[in-house]
Protein backbone atom coordinates (compact mmCIF):
# COMPACT_ATOMS: atom_id res chain seq x y z
CA UNK A 1 0.00 0.00 0.00
CA UNK A 2 1.20 3.38 -0.63
CA UNK A 3 1.86 6.18 1.45
CA UNK A 4 0.10 9.45 1.44
CA UNK A 5 1.59 12.54 -0.05
CA UNK A 6 3.51 14.30 2.96
CA UNK A 7 0.69 17.58 2.36
CA UNK A 8 -1.66 14.78 3.21
CA UNK A 9 -0.24 13.90 6.90
CA UNK A 10 0.91 17.47 7.57
CA UNK A 11 -2.38 17.83 9.87
CA UNK A 12 -2.39 14.87 11.96
CA UNK A 13 1.29 15.43 12.86
CA UNK A 14 0.15 19.14 13.70
CA UNK A 15 -2.37 17.51 15.64
CA UNK A 16 -0.09 14.93 17.29
CA UNK A 17 2.35 17.98 18.44
CA UNK A 18 -0.83 19.39 19.80
CA UNK A 19 -1.91 16.39 21.78
CA UNK A 20 1.68 15.57 22.92
CA UNK A 21 2.27 18.70 24.20
CA UNK A 22 -0.73 18.87 26.66
CA UNK A 23 0.95 15.14 28.05
CA UNK A 24 -1.81 13.36 27.03
CA UNK A 25 0.05 10.60 25.23
CA UNK A 26 2.19 9.74 28.52
CA UNK A 27 2.04 6.62 30.46
CA UNK A 28 -1.04 6.55 33.31
CA UNK A 29 0.28 3.49 35.08
CA UNK A 30 -0.99 4.53 38.74
CA UNK A 31 -4.13 4.89 36.64
CA UNK A 32 -4.02 1.29 35.08
CA UNK A 33 -3.30 -0.29 38.27
CA UNK A 34 -6.37 1.29 39.85
CA UNK A 35 -7.91 -0.01 37.23
CA UNK A 36 -6.76 -3.67 37.01
CA UNK A 37 -6.85 -3.87 40.71
CA UNK A 38 -11.10 -3.01 40.70
CA UNK A 39 -11.44 -5.12 37.68
CA UNK A 40 -10.27 -8.67 38.65
CA UNK A 41 -11.69 -7.48 41.71
CA UNK A 42 -14.87 -7.39 40.44
CA UNK A 43 -14.23 -10.66 38.39
CA UNK A 44 -13.26 -12.41 41.83
CA UNK A 45 -16.02 -10.99 43.59
CA UNK A 46 -18.35 -12.90 40.84
CA UNK A 47 -16.51 -15.96 41.33
CA UNK A 48 -16.40 -15.63 45.22
CA UNK A 49 -20.26 -15.30 45.09
CA UNK A 50 -20.84 -18.17 43.32
CA UNK A 51 -19.29 -20.41 45.59
CA UNK A 52 -20.82 -19.64 48.62
CA UNK A 53 -24.34 -19.19 47.47
CA UNK A 54 -27.08 -21.37 46.70
CA UNK A 55 -30.20 -19.74 45.91
CA UNK A 56 -30.72 -19.99 42.07
CA UNK A 57 -31.81 -16.53 41.89
CA UNK A 58 -28.88 -15.23 43.69
CA UNK A 59 -26.89 -17.44 41.49
CA UNK A 60 -28.61 -15.95 37.95
CA UNK A 61 -27.80 -12.42 39.77
CA UNK A 62 -24.16 -13.39 39.94
CA UNK A 63 -23.81 -14.49 36.88
CA UNK A 64 -25.12 -10.76 35.65
CA UNK A 65 -22.08 -9.25 37.96
CA UNK A 66 -19.79 -12.09 36.25
CA UNK A 67 -20.77 -10.66 32.25
CA UNK A 68 -20.38 -7.36 33.79
CA UNK A 69 -17.11 -7.88 35.57
CA UNK A 70 -15.91 -9.59 32.22
CA UNK A 71 -16.45 -6.65 29.43
CA UNK A 72 -14.81 -4.91 32.32
CA UNK A 73 -11.60 -7.29 31.62
CA UNK A 74 -12.00 -7.11 27.82
CA UNK A 75 -12.10 -3.39 28.04
CA UNK A 76 -8.93 -3.34 29.37
CA UNK A 77 -7.33 -6.15 27.33
CA UNK A 78 -8.14 -4.20 24.63
CA UNK A 79 -6.15 -1.00 26.03
CA UNK A 80 -3.52 -3.66 26.73
CA UNK A 81 -3.53 -4.47 23.30
CA UNK A 82 -2.92 -0.92 22.04
CA UNK A 83 -0.12 -0.77 24.51
CA UNK A 84 -1.97 1.69 26.64
CA UNK A 85 -1.83 0.67 30.48
CA UNK A 86 2.03 -0.98 29.72
CA UNK A 87 4.61 0.12 27.84
CA UNK A 88 7.25 -2.25 28.47
CA UNK A 89 7.68 -4.97 25.78
CA UNK A 90 7.86 -7.70 28.12
CA UNK A 91 4.98 -6.65 30.42
CA UNK A 92 3.00 -5.77 27.54
CA UNK A 93 3.15 -9.37 26.52
CA UNK A 94 2.52 -10.81 29.73
CA UNK A 95 -0.43 -8.58 30.71
CA UNK A 96 -2.19 -9.54 27.10
CA UNK A 97 -1.85 -13.08 27.66
CA UNK A 98 -3.38 -12.80 31.25
CA UNK A 99 -6.33 -10.67 30.30
CA UNK A 100 -6.70 -12.38 27.35
CA UNK A 101 -6.07 -16.12 27.75
CA UNK A 102 -6.46 -16.35 31.22
CA UNK A 103 -9.12 -14.65 32.79
CA UNK A 104 -11.39 -13.91 29.25
CA UNK A 105 -10.56 -17.41 27.30
CA UNK A 106 -10.04 -15.53 24.27
CA UNK A 107 -7.00 -15.50 22.13
CA UNK A 108 -5.00 -12.58 22.58
CA UNK A 109 -3.08 -12.66 19.53
CA UNK A 110 -6.49 -13.46 17.19
CA UNK A 111 -8.38 -10.51 19.07
CA UNK A 112 -5.10 -8.35 18.00
CA UNK A 113 -4.54 -9.19 14.39
CA UNK A 114 -8.30 -8.58 13.95
CA UNK A 115 -8.12 -5.24 15.52
CA UNK A 116 -5.38 -3.93 14.20
CA UNK A 117 -6.81 -4.62 10.62
CA UNK A 118 -9.69 -2.79 12.26
CA UNK A 119 -7.62 0.71 12.90
CA UNK A 120 -5.68 0.18 9.57
CA UNK A 121 -8.69 0.55 7.83
CA UNK A 122 -11.78 1.86 9.21
CA UNK A 123 -15.22 1.03 7.66
CA UNK A 124 -13.71 -0.55 4.48
CA UNK A 125 -16.00 -2.36 2.64
CA UNK A 126 -14.10 -5.27 2.33
CA UNK A 127 -10.41 -4.62 4.70
CA UNK A 128 -12.53 -4.04 8.12
CA UNK A 129 -13.27 -7.48 9.85
CA UNK A 130 -15.63 -5.65 12.12
CA UNK A 131 -18.15 -5.01 8.92
CA UNK A 132 -18.08 -8.60 7.29
CA UNK A 133 -20.72 -10.35 8.99
CA UNK A 134 -22.65 -13.64 6.78
CA UNK A 135 -25.99 -11.98 6.68
CA UNK A 136 -25.40 -8.18 7.93
CA UNK A 137 -24.44 -5.89 5.07
CA UNK A 138 -23.25 -1.90 5.38
CA UNK A 139 -23.68 -1.18 1.91
CA UNK A 140 -25.42 -2.01 -0.92
CA UNK A 141 -22.62 -3.46 -3.16
CA UNK A 142 -22.22 -6.09 -0.02
CA UNK A 143 -25.18 -7.91 -1.01
CA UNK A 144 -23.83 -9.50 -3.87
CA UNK A 145 -20.89 -11.07 -2.27
CA UNK A 146 -23.21 -12.69 0.51
CA UNK A 147 -25.04 -16.07 -0.24
CA UNK A 148 -28.62 -15.68 -1.64
CA UNK A 149 -29.76 -18.05 1.00
CA UNK A 150 -29.56 -15.32 3.43
CA UNK A 151 -31.35 -12.43 1.55
CA UNK A 152 -34.43 -12.82 3.23
CA UNK A 153 -32.64 -12.22 6.65
CA UNK A 154 -30.46 -9.25 5.07
CA UNK A 155 -33.78 -7.52 4.30
CA UNK A 156 -34.59 -7.62 7.86
CA UNK A 157 -31.19 -6.92 8.86
CA UNK A 158 -31.98 -4.15 11.19
CA UNK A 159 -34.23 -5.94 13.22
CA UNK A 160 -31.74 -9.08 13.11
CA UNK A 161 -28.43 -7.21 14.17
CA UNK A 162 -29.82 -6.85 18.00
CA UNK A 163 -30.63 -10.59 18.15
CA UNK A 164 -26.85 -11.06 17.09
CA UNK A 165 -25.43 -9.41 20.56
CA UNK A 166 -25.87 -12.27 22.84
CA UNK A 167 -23.82 -14.24 20.95
CA UNK A 168 -20.80 -12.12 20.68
CA UNK A 169 -19.11 -13.35 24.01
CA UNK A 170 -19.36 -17.07 22.70
CA UNK A 171 -17.98 -16.26 18.84
CA UNK A 172 -14.99 -14.30 20.65
CA UNK A 173 -14.31 -17.52 22.45
CA UNK A 174 -14.70 -20.23 19.37
CA UNK A 175 -12.52 -17.95 17.05
CA UNK A 176 -10.16 -17.94 19.72
CA UNK A 177 -10.01 -21.93 19.61
CA UNK A 178 -9.88 -22.13 15.82
CA UNK A 179 -7.30 -19.48 15.83
CA UNK A 180 -4.87 -21.63 18.28
CA UNK A 181 -5.89 -25.00 17.04
CA UNK A 182 -5.15 -24.51 13.67
CA UNK A 183 -2.09 -23.03 14.31
CA UNK A 184 -2.48 -19.50 13.59
CA UNK A 185 -1.18 -17.89 16.68
CA UNK A 186 2.55 -16.69 17.41
CA UNK A 187 2.66 -19.22 20.03
CA UNK A 188 0.18 -21.61 20.04
CA UNK A 189 1.35 -23.99 22.42
CA UNK A 190 0.90 -21.25 25.56
CA UNK A 191 -1.55 -19.74 23.89
CA UNK A 192 -3.65 -23.49 24.27
CA UNK A 193 -2.39 -24.15 27.78
CA UNK A 194 -3.08 -20.94 28.85
CA UNK A 195 -6.69 -21.17 27.63
CA UNK A 196 -7.20 -24.40 29.06
CA UNK A 197 -6.36 -23.60 32.40
CA UNK A 198 -9.12 -20.69 31.73
CA UNK A 199 -11.44 -23.83 30.48
CA UNK A 200 -10.58 -26.28 33.38
CA UNK A 201 -11.51 -23.05 35.69
CA UNK A 202 -14.21 -22.47 34.04
CA UNK A 203 -15.89 -25.77 33.81
CA UNK A 204 -15.25 -26.29 37.41
CA UNK A 205 -16.97 -23.51 38.69
CA UNK A 206 -20.18 -24.67 36.89
CA UNK A 207 -19.59 -28.37 37.94
CA UNK A 208 -19.34 -26.66 41.51
CA UNK A 209 -23.34 -25.58 40.85
CA UNK A 210 -24.34 -28.52 41.36
CA UNK A 211 -27.03 -29.43 38.92
CA UNK A 212 -26.63 -29.30 35.21
CA UNK A 213 -29.87 -26.96 34.31
CA UNK A 214 -28.31 -24.21 36.95
CA UNK A 215 -24.70 -24.62 35.32
CA UNK A 216 -26.65 -24.13 32.18
CA UNK A 217 -28.53 -21.47 33.15
CA UNK A 218 -25.86 -19.48 34.91
CA UNK A 219 -23.71 -19.85 31.98
CA UNK A 220 -25.87 -18.72 29.29
CA UNK A 221 -26.94 -15.39 31.81
CA UNK A 222 -23.19 -14.61 31.87
CA UNK A 223 -22.03 -14.92 28.20
CA UNK A 224 -25.42 -13.17 26.83
CA UNK A 225 -24.55 -10.10 29.34
CA UNK A 226 -21.36 -10.06 28.58
CA UNK A 227 -22.34 -10.42 24.77
CA UNK A 228 -24.48 -7.91 24.85
CA UNK A 229 -22.72 -5.43 27.21
CA UNK A 230 -19.32 -5.46 24.75
CA UNK A 231 -21.41 -5.85 21.75
CA UNK A 232 -23.03 -2.56 22.75
CA UNK A 233 -19.87 -0.54 23.65
CA UNK A 234 -18.14 -1.34 19.99
CA UNK A 235 -21.65 -1.40 17.78
CA UNK A 236 -21.82 2.48 18.47
CA UNK A 237 -18.08 3.22 17.06
CA UNK A 238 -18.73 2.94 13.40
CA UNK A 239 -21.70 1.51 12.22
CA UNK A 240 -23.75 3.54 10.00
CA UNK A 241 -20.82 5.92 9.57
CA UNK A 242 -19.61 6.82 5.91
CA UNK A 243 -17.87 3.43 4.17
CA UNK A 244 -15.08 3.18 2.27
CA UNK A 245 -14.88 1.61 -1.19
CA UNK A 246 -12.43 -1.33 -2.00
CA UNK A 247 -10.57 1.25 -4.47
CA UNK A 248 -10.52 4.63 -2.35
CA UNK A 249 -8.22 5.53 0.64
CA UNK A 250 -8.05 8.90 2.47
CA UNK A 251 -5.19 10.23 4.38
CA UNK A 252 -5.22 8.79 8.20
CA UNK A 253 -6.52 11.85 9.92
CA UNK A 254 -9.71 11.73 7.88
CA UNK A 255 -10.45 8.61 7.50
CA UNK A 256 -10.20 8.00 11.02
CA UNK A 257 -12.06 10.79 11.85
CA UNK A 258 -14.99 10.69 9.20
CA UNK A 259 -15.37 7.05 9.92
CA UNK A 260 -16.18 7.22 13.32
CA UNK A 261 -18.77 8.12 15.99
CA UNK A 262 -18.38 9.50 19.28
CA UNK A 263 -21.03 9.20 22.16
CA UNK A 264 -21.40 12.50 23.88
CA UNK A 265 -19.75 11.65 27.59
CA UNK A 266 -20.30 11.91 30.71
CA UNK A 267 -18.85 10.30 34.21
CA UNK A 268 -20.95 7.44 33.73
CA UNK A 269 -20.40 6.99 29.68
CA UNK A 270 -17.15 7.02 29.93
CA UNK A 271 -17.38 4.14 33.03
CA UNK A 272 -19.91 2.07 30.76
CA UNK A 273 -17.72 2.53 27.41
CA UNK A 274 -14.39 2.01 28.96
CA UNK A 275 -13.63 5.44 27.09
CA UNK A 276 -14.20 4.74 23.89
CA UNK A 277 -17.07 6.79 23.46
CA UNK A 278 -14.26 8.80 22.33
CA UNK A 279 -14.00 6.73 18.90
CA UNK A 280 -12.34 9.36 17.08
CA UNK A 281 -9.78 9.87 19.79
CA UNK A 282 -9.26 6.81 20.27
CA UNK A 283 -8.60 6.27 16.11
CA UNK A 284 -6.52 8.99 16.06
CA UNK A 285 -4.10 8.14 18.87
CA UNK A 286 -4.61 4.49 20.25
CA UNK A 287 -1.92 4.00 22.58
CA UNK A 288 -3.44 6.68 24.25
CA UNK A 289 -4.45 6.21 27.80
CA UNK A 290 -8.19 6.02 28.49
CA UNK A 291 -8.04 8.60 31.26
CA UNK A 292 -6.90 11.22 28.90
CA UNK A 293 -9.42 10.38 25.77
CA UNK A 294 -12.11 13.19 27.22
CA UNK A 295 -9.65 16.09 27.74
CA UNK A 296 -8.16 15.22 24.25
CA UNK A 297 -11.90 15.86 22.92
CA UNK A 298 -11.76 19.57 22.70
CA UNK A 299 -8.31 19.59 21.12
CA UNK A 300 -9.52 17.28 18.42
CA UNK A 301 -12.32 19.02 17.72
CA UNK A 302 -11.13 22.54 17.54
CA UNK A 303 -8.62 21.03 15.40
CA UNK A 304 -11.34 19.37 13.03
CA UNK A 305 -13.05 22.83 12.62
CA UNK A 306 -9.75 24.28 11.49
CA UNK A 307 -9.38 22.04 8.90
CA UNK A 308 -13.18 21.38 7.86
CA UNK A 309 -13.51 18.03 8.42
CA UNK A 310 -16.74 16.80 10.20
CA UNK A 311 -16.41 15.62 13.41
CA UNK A 312 -19.48 13.58 14.58
CA UNK A 313 -20.62 13.75 17.97
CA UNK A 314 -23.77 12.68 19.24
CA UNK A 315 -26.19 11.13 22.16
CA UNK A 316 -26.30 7.26 22.59
CA UNK A 317 -30.05 6.99 21.79
CA UNK A 318 -29.39 9.13 18.44
CA UNK A 319 -26.06 6.91 17.83
CA UNK A 320 -28.05 3.81 17.64
CA UNK A 321 -30.79 5.33 15.87
CA UNK A 322 -28.49 6.01 13.29
CA UNK A 323 -26.99 2.38 12.82
CA UNK A 324 -30.23 0.91 12.77
CA UNK A 325 -31.57 3.49 10.53
CA UNK A 326 -28.79 2.92 7.99
CA UNK A 327 -28.66 -1.00 7.98
CA UNK A 328 -32.33 -0.59 7.25
CA UNK A 329 -31.85 1.44 4.47
CA UNK A 330 -29.18 -0.18 2.46
CA UNK A 331 -31.44 -3.56 2.25
CA UNK A 332 -33.83 -1.44 0.70
CA UNK A 333 -33.55 -3.50 -2.58
CA UNK A 334 -34.57 -6.20 -1.04
CA UNK A 335 -37.86 -4.95 0.34
CA UNK A 336 -38.52 -4.00 -3.33
CA UNK A 337 -37.15 -0.41 -2.82
CA UNK A 338 -34.32 1.51 -4.44
CA UNK A 339 -31.37 0.40 -3.52
CA UNK A 340 -29.18 3.19 -1.04
CA UNK A 341 -25.63 3.59 -1.39
CA UNK A 342 -23.56 4.80 1.47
Amino acid sequence: MSQPPASQTLPYAQLKRLVAAEGLLDAQPAYYWMKTTVSIGTLAAGIAIALVVSNTWLLLADAILLGFGSTQIALLAHEVGHKQGFRGARANAIARLVFGNLLLGISHTWWTTKHNQHHATPNHVDADPDIQFPMIVFSAGQIATRARLLRPIMAMQAFVFPMLLPFQALNMRWNSALHVLTGKSRRPLVEGLVLGVHYAAYGALLVFLGSWEIALAFAAVHHVVWGVYNSSVFASNHKGMPLIEADSRLDFFREQVLTSRNVRGHWWSDFWYGGLNYQIEHHLFPTMPRNNLSRAEGIVRAFCEKESVPYHSTGLLMAYREIFGHLHRVTASLRGGAAVRP
